[in-house]
């Protein structure tokens, strides 16, 4: 048997769940990091637009992401149209179940060694956007020519202020 005498000493083991915990480190992240961050971002958008078709998803849209330093966990924040605000509940409920299927989609569609755990954060109540681009532009055209200014017209029809 072997004296403990001839061993060498063992390193102090770090504690790694302390700073893996953290999401904001002392130094910038890698161009890798924010590479893959981006690259992971638009796969989640691309999904949540063509792949989810659970009715209760209508009114959600990522918003911020972020992934962790070690790449093991992604904060999805959402926001939510305010006729989907009424089921935030069930909207949190739908994203859990559909986490792994995204995680799924990921993991197929990237060359990742680990995939990340997805973890939705409900941030607000967003605008609808697509109500911006439904509503009509005012009319600001101006006429260039005093003559091309339409006239008004009193009870009988007759034109009192028109081009003469």
């Amino acid at each position: 048997m072997a004296s403990s005498r001839n061993r060498r000493p063992r390193a102090p083991r770090r504690r790694e769940g302390a700073a893996a915990s953290s999401f904001s480190s002392s130094e910038p992240p890698s161009a890798r990091h924010l590479r893959v961050q981006s690259t992971l971002f638009q796969e989640v958008s691309l999904l949540f637009r063509s792949e989810l078709s659970d009715p209760r998803l209508e009114g959600v849209s990522p918003a911020s992401f972020e992934l962790t330093p070690d790449g093991r966990l992604i904060r999805i924040g959402y926001t939510l149209t305010p006729a989907a605000v009424s089921g935030a509940r069930e909207v949190q409920e739908a994203l859990a179940r559909a986490s792994g299927y995204l995680r799924s989609q990921l993991a197929q569609h990237l060359d990742l060694k680990r995939v990340p755990q997805l973890r939705f954060i409900y941030i607000g109540v967003a605008e609808h956007p697509t109500e911006a681009l439904s509503a009509e532009p005012p009319d600001t055209a101006t006429p260039e020519d005093e003559d091309e200014v339409p006239g008004f017209f009193d009870e009988d029809g007759d034109d009192e202020g028109g081009a003469r």
